[in-house]
């Protein structure tokens, strides 16, 4: 299933987002048709506000929201925290779903994980979903962003 890279970090605002967006740029400047795609952006009121408009803004994808994006918390806590407040848990087929459509406009797409490696995306009495696990159901290669010191 995987067609694209999943980029993910040792910690929140470690720069995943910016590597994201650079990559995605160069790429697209080098002609190659690539997209990108993040389930769920927690600390944004909107999604022109959030890492996936910040992407979408800077690397020129120049996508609607729906294709961008999953799900959006206003509340800047890990997503499965922001979903237990807001009501709207993260679900796979959702996830799923929109991979497929993402990957059905773009032959490679970028993937951008929520915080660091090990981030809970949904932890409820449901189900439990951390970033690993998305990796997995996608089949992606990872590239993990870290911090240079110790």
């Amino acid at each position: 299933m995987g067609r694209g890279l999943f980029i993910t970090g040792t910690d929140t605002d470690v720069g995943k987002t910016y590597v994201t967006a650079l990559l995605v740029k160069t790429l697209r400047s080098a002609g190659y048709d690539v997209g990108y795609y993040k389930a769920a952006i927690s600390g944004a009121r909107t999604v022109e506000e959030s890492d996936a408009g910040f992407v979408n803004r800077f690397a020129q994808i120049r996508e609607p929201e729906d294709m961008l994006l999953s799900y959006l918390y206003q509340n800047a806590v890990s997503p499965h925290l922001a979903a237990r407040i807001e009501g709207n848990p993260v679900e796979k087929d959702v996830i799923m779903s929109a991979w497929e459509r993402v990957t059905a406009a773009y032959p490679y797409v970028t993937m951008e994980g929520s915080g660091g490696i090990m981030c809970p995306i949904r932890h409820d009495e449901k189900a439990v979903y951390y970033l690993e696990d998305i990796i997995r159901w996608l089949r992606l290669p990872v590239l993990v962003i870290a911090d240079a010191g110790l």
